[in-house]
């Protein structure tokens, strides 16, 4: 691990936070603008156009399917003799996550891509090419309302669901899903995801939950206030104080739940500050938590927010008068836009770590590199794309195997891909993440690790990893037999 400096930065970073509205987005802005007008991700504003499943006329021998799925080539086939399996996309293009859901749709579609580049799934004589069409992408604007209202504009058109944005959206639709028994990657890290009793087996997460990612958080934090010689008590655990702020709901209910967990396996104690952050683009402001944490001076500051929460807390409290506090964010915290106002770079440099689901764009897999190269030939620039674009790509995987099963076993009925998610043992990530299956408990498959990221406005997506890939001791060996938050649903 790096030793982190402490804050070698200038109050006129201060000046800096104006503007991060206007990088970060809120309801007329967008965070990235270049990754918007270059990645060309299809979008949809309507209902699509017919709503009708695809139908065959000349089916291949002993395959079973239903909606979404075309034996014979359809007209928007890559390959010619192949059939076609239709995915739908549930996602924010004019919500709270606007700016990242072209990123996303651009990973899904590069992903795919480059499958039917290669000549489809299935075995030679029962290939399919994998297709999602513009009308069965929908804006679910962040709302539950609308997410059911978007799904029931694709129901009879897809097989499966390339993605699903958000917890409570998700499941506001889920019952729909179940009863289609339609499959969905999902584009949120809850941690009850994993368990059947919350998603009856058809969400598929990517990377590990939002509880998970904060134990190693901890533990990371552990090692940095090591470094920085904060004394240790006899048993050689440094005794530093913490803070939590985060969002409501599952994604800040999970976060500070690890947290506490870990704190009270290193014996320490309670958060001396513990604030509840409503989103900036729900008419939150982070005044509440800078009073608390200047007034606290915590050590560290755990936070499971928004990029535009994350500049405008650090620097509240910088300018409030605390002065030392080392920042470690959950993936979320962390967007390109910010690296866009060059006098916030050293505040971040100075004193912000990001925990991420799987490793930066940059690294060094068969995976990541598949998907540079993807990206080139789809003419992108992956400066701009940042980690929505591999959260896209990268949920994609477990889809095509649940596809590649359930063509082995002959059934692509929707029951049928259910099914085949059951068989799932090892799902391959190319390295982007370690293999994991979908068929076992939530024990024996969840993820328990993370990627500890550093500011690097060299690298792709901003960040370099101090750490890879890595599970601390409090994720290893936490029980996981029941969702860290239960919400309803």
């Amino acid at each position: 691990m790096t030793t982190r400096r402490r804050w070698l930065v200038a109050l006129a970073v201060l000046a800096a936070l104006s503007l991060i509205v206007a990088a970060c987005g809120d309801d007329d802005a967008t965070t990235t603008t270049e990754a918007v007008t270059t990645t060309e991700a299809p979008t949809t504003t309507g209902a699509p156009t017919t709503t009708e499943a695809p139908t065959t006329t000349e089916p291949v021998a002993e395959m079973l399917f239903d909606t979404g799925v075309a034996l014979a080539p359809c007209a928007d086939a890559v390959n010619e003799g192949n059939g076609c399996i239709y995915l739908g996309t549930l996602s924010d293009f004019t919500g709270a996550f606007k700016t990242q859901a072209p990123m996303l749709s651009a990973g899904h579609a590069d992903f795919w891509a480059r499958v039917n580049a290669a000549g489809g799934i299935g075995p030679e004589g029962q290939k399919f090419d994998v297709i999602i069409k513009d009308e069965n992408i929908q804006d679910t604007g962040y709302l539950p309302d609308q997410h059911v209202t978007a799904y029931e504009a694709i129901r009879g058109n897809v097989a499966a669901l390339a993605e699903t944005l958000g917890t409570s959206q998700t499941l506001a639709a889920l019952p729909r899903f179940i009863e289609d028994n339609t499959v969905a990657a999902v584009s949120t890290w809850y941690s009850g995801w994993s368990f059947p009793e919350v998603d009856h087996g058809l969400i598929l997460e990517t990377g590990t939950n939002y509880c998970f990612e904060s134990m190693n958080a901890f533990d990371f934090a552990v090692q940095a206030m090591a470094t920085l010689g904060v004394p240790t008590n006899d048993a050689g655990v440094p005794q530093f104080t913490y803070a939590i702020v985060g969002f409501p709901g599952d994604y800040g209910g999970d976060y500070a739940f690890g947290v506490k967990y870990a704190a009270a396996q290193y014996g320490l104690g309670d958060p001396v500050a513990e604030v509840t952050q409503i989103p900036e683009f729900m008419g939150g402001t982070v005044e509440e938590a800078v009073v608390a944490l200047v007034t606290a001076k915590p050590n560290v500051v755990f936070l499971a927010a928004g990029p535009m929460e994350l500049a405008h807390l650090m620097g509240g409290v910088y300018g409030g008068g605390h002065q030392t506090a080392l920042y470690i964010g959950a993936g979320p915290t962390m967007n390109l836009a910010l690296l866009q106002v060059p006098e916030l770079v050293p505040l971040l440099e100075g004193a912000y770590y990001q925990t991420a689901y799987w490793l930066p764009q940059d690294s060094d897999t068969p995976g990541h590199a598949a998907m540079r190269a993807a990206a080139e030939a789809a003419g992108r620039d992956m400066n701009t794309l940042g980690v929505a674009y591999s959260a896209g790509w990268t949920m994609q995987y477990a889809i095509k195997a649940a596809l590649e099963q359930a063509i082995t076993n002959g059934d692509l009925t929707r029951a049928g891909i259910l099914a085949a998610v059951g068989q799932l043992t090892d799902v391959d990530y190319e390295g982007m993440l370690p293999n994991r299956g979908f068929a076992g408990t939530a024990a024996e498959d969840a993820w328990r690790g993370v990627s500890v990221n550093d500011i690097d406005t060299t690298a792709a997506d901003g960040v370099v990893s101090v750490t890879g890939y890595f599970v601390g001791p409090t994720a290893e060996g936490y029980d996981f037999s029941a969702p860290c938050t239960v919400l309803g649903g």
